[in-house]
């Protein structure tokens, strides 16, 4: 866990490790498979951005299936360098309604190839989606982001850039994209 998130949050998250309750301190070793990690949620969070930034050997969100982000405003580099996560089924129900800001929030997640969890996604709010799957190497397919409503969007630069197994854009073809002020480098290195 990431300083940044840690100050957002202090006064709205418990965490457990094994078993024991600990303060909510700048950075926990995620990656440390013996650990088992579970947070308790006092009040509504906000702001989720670098929760799991970093988190290279994270690669099991199921616990996070229930976790209300309905609050949430903020879901910047979330999952920021999580090189392994792969299966995102746990986030598929989120209500990401109130998110303005997807900003990396899966940028380096190179084993992330099936997005069909964020289908149903109600992204309206949304108006940063800067590097949101920068750098997803197993990435092919994004159909799933076929009726993503992003009219409200104005930053959508390097979205997809290094995602070079991504086989088809067309998917994307009827976005309204017509508030976005920066579409630099939305493609490169695909």
């Amino acid at each position: 866990m990431e300083k940044k998130f840690v100050q957002n949050n202090k006064e709205n998250i418990e965490l457990n490790i094994n078993g024991k309750q600990n303060p909510l301190v700048d950075k926990y070793d995620l990656n440390e498979g013996k650990n088992k990690i579970t947070m308790v949620i006092k009040n509504h969070l906000t702001n989720l951005s670098n929760m799991f930034s970093g988190a290279k050997y994270l690669n099991d969100i199921t616990e996070l299936k229930s976790l209300n982000v309905k609050y949430v405003n903020d879901f910047s580099c979330i999952f920021f360098g999580c090189s392994s996560l792969s299966n995102i089924k746990a986030l598929e129900n989120w209500d990401v309604s109130n998110g303005n800001n997807y900003e990396s929030m899966f940028c380096g997640c190179e084993s992330l190839s099936d997005i069909e969890p964020l289908l149903y996604w109600n992204i309206l709010k949304g108006i940063n989606f800067r590097n949101i799957f920068n750098a997803c190497l197993s990435l092919k397919d994004i159909k799933s982001l076929k009726n993503w409503n992003v009219s409200n969007g104005n930053n959508f630069s390097y979205m997809f850039n290094s995602c070079p197994s991504l086989l088809d854009i067309k998917p994307l073809q009827n976005w309204d994209v017509s508030n976005c002020s920066d579409f630099s480098f939305m493609f490169w290195g695909c």
